[in-house]
This record gives structure tokens, sequence and C-alpha cells, in this order.
């Protein structure tokens, strides 16, 4: 009993002393935040591509020349992919961006007769004028507006591109380094504790890779199923409605549930009332192919955590680093439960290191 006292009270400082640093990194990751989604794209990118070179170079492949193929490879899908989509994509966009005014004309009405029929009500609605008034402050304000919005749009688009192009530098240059920035890592660690760490960092590598992996796969199936689902109603713009579901399903538990939104709200400013019916029976029909069938087969053990965590997760990583943000926020709360789990068993039950990564494997 008292060895267990002394194995948890040095737990406990460790665990403050992880805090401590924890924070000084957070502070400092906050100073230096802008360096975070090239990071993170380039993080993907090599967990997605990284079983591929290291496949290659186990058949005596220079892992320069495996990179390059691998990107080649990669490319080429996505090219030959937006060889096919994109015409009509293109075209479906034109249609949208002219029938916008449209859609936006018959939202603003419905809102308008909402907001009439609740005025003899206990709480009323407010109308698109109110809401116009609340929000930006009134028509005068309404070139500054435009202006601001303007400037913003160009600053994120000109970020955006940045990311795209520096991430594919930075993941090439750590595809092709990977082995001795691995070794260098190792030789950081004491002697006494590598055999540990190393066991963790395994585990840390399947879980995280194997979440990018499979929610990038997942998602481009369901955005096909959505897709295939909409053109069969012939619901207008399905393929967009469809690439934007596939999008929101890598964000777990409320991806699929903003994605479908789109859809709807066309069904119902183009269609009617039973065809949103519809789209709504496809999105959920998706949604628990996905659950029960696609997601088990294609993540299996790469994340388990409890929905609940999930969700605080989610709440988290939004909060703290927006879309991005919800991105890592899994694969993060998944690290803590594996690092956290294996100090407790190690260190607060005292099992021994191969009965601790027996138990991992098992699970």
């Amino acid at each position: 009993m008292g060895e267990r006292i002394r194995r948890a009270g040095q737990v406990a400082w460790a665990l403050v002393g992880l805090a401590v640093l924890l924070s000084l990194l957070g502070v400092i990751g906050w100073w230096l935040r802008v360096v975070w989604p090239p990071l993170i794209l380039a993080g993907a990118i090599v967990f997605l591509l990284n079983p591929g070179v290291t496949a290659l170079h186990r058949r005596h492949v220079p892992r320069v020349a495996g990179t390059a193929l691998s990107y080649l490879a990669f490319f080429a899908v996505i090219g030959l992919t937006v060889l096919v989509v994109a015409p009509l994509a293109a075209d479906q966009a034109d249609e949208l961006s002219a029938e916008l005014p449209q859609v936006r004309a018959d939202v603003e009405r419905w809102i308008n007769d909402r907001a009439e029929q609740s005025k003899d009500w206990v709480i009323s609605f407010p109308s698109v004028g109110e809401l116009e008034d609340e929000v930006g402050g009134g028509q005068g304000a309404g070139i500054g507006r435009t202006l601001d919005a303007a400037r913003d749009v160009g600053e994120r688009l000109f970020h955006v591109a940045i990311i795209l192009i520096l991430a594919p530098i930075i993941a090439f240059y750590l595809l092709v380094d990977l082995p001795r920035l691995r070794l260098l890592a190792e030789q950081l660690v004491p002697a006494e504790a590598r055999d540990e760490v190393l066991v963790v960092a395994n585990r840390l590598n399947r879980a995280v890779g194997g979440f990018f992996r499979g929610q990038l796969l997942v998602a481009l199936i369901v955005g096909a199923m959505v897709s295939i689902g909409l053109a069969l109603i012939d619901l207008p713009f399905w393929l967009i409605v469809g690439m934007i579901a596939g999008l929101f399903n890598v964000v777990p538990l409320i991806g699929p549930w903003v994605g479908a939104v789109p859809g709807i709200l066309i069904a119902l400013t183009t269609r009617d009332i039973s065809t949103a019916v519809w789209v709504g029976a496809i999105m959920a029909g998706a949604q628990q192919v996905d659950n029960h069938f696609i997601s088990p087969l294609v993540m299996q053990r790469a994340v388990r955590l409890h929905p609940a965590a999930v969700m605080l997760a989610l709440l988290a990583g939004g909060t703290i680093g927006g879309f991005f943000g919800l991105l890592i926020a899994v694969p993060a709360a998944a690290v803590l439960k594996i690092v956290l789990g294996h100090l407790w068993h190690t260190y607060v039950l005292g099992e021994p290191l191969v009965r601790v990564e027996a138990a991992a494997e098992a699970d």
C-alpha cells in the first residue's frame, strides 16, 4: 500500500509539472499561432503518406524517390478527381450563384412571414430588417461593411493560399528525413526510459495516423454516397451539397449535422418540404451506413473515445483553434487518453511495461 501511495504521489507531481509545461507551451504556441495551420496540414500529409513511403523504402527505394513517387500518386489522384468533378461542380456553382438572389429572397420572405405571425405570440421573432439593424448597425454602414468584408475575404484567401503552398513543402522534407528525426528524438530520451517512451510513441502514431487516414477515406465515401443519393432525387446542386457533406464529415459527431443544413435549405427554397424530408433521410441513411459499417471497418482501433469525451474535446478545440481546432481535437484527446492511461497503469497500479503493452494491443 505504501509503495502504491508513493507511486501515486510521483504521478501527481509529474502531472503538475506536465500541466505547467503545457501551459508555457500553450502561451508560446499562442504567440506563434500563425505557423500552426501549415504545420497541422503538413502533419496530416505525413500521417497519410508515410505508410506508402515506408513500404517503398523497405523494398530498397530511397526515401527521396519514395516520397516523390507518393507525391506524384497523391496529386495524380487529386488531379484526376478534379478533372472529373470540376466541370460539373463549376456548372452547378454558376447556377447556384445565379439563383442565390432568389434563394435569399425566399428565405427572407419566410423569415418575415414568421415574424408577422409571431406578433401576437408571447415571444416574437425579428424580421430581416430588424436582424440587419441589430447585426450590422443599419443601412448607413453598408458600404463600410462591404469594404471590411472584402478585405477580410482577401486576407483569408491569401492565408489559405500560403498554407496550401507551405504545407506540402514542409511535409515533403519531413517524410524524407523522418527516420533521422525519429532517431534523433530517441537519442534525446534517457536510455533507461527509452523502451517505455517507444511503446507510448508507437501507440500514439497508430492512433493519430489511423485517425487522419481513416477520416479522409470516410469523408470521401460519405460524400460520394450523399451525392449519388441527392442526384437520384434530382436535387439542384447535388454535387456541391455532397461535397460539403463529405467535407464536414471529417469533424466527428457534429460535422454530419452541419453538412446536412445546406441540402435541406436548398430543398426548402427550390423544391418543397417532401424533398427536404428526402434530403434528411438520405443524410441520415448515409450516416447510419457510416456509423455501423464504414467507420468500424476503416477506423478499426485508431481512436477509442466515449462520445461525451469527443463532444468536450470538440468544444475545447473549436473554442481555442476554430476549424483547425475541431480537426485536431479528437486525436489530441486520444493522445491525452493514451498518455494518462499509461501513467496510471505503469506508475499507480505498478503493472510491468510488458503487461501494459499487451493490454494496449488487445484493446
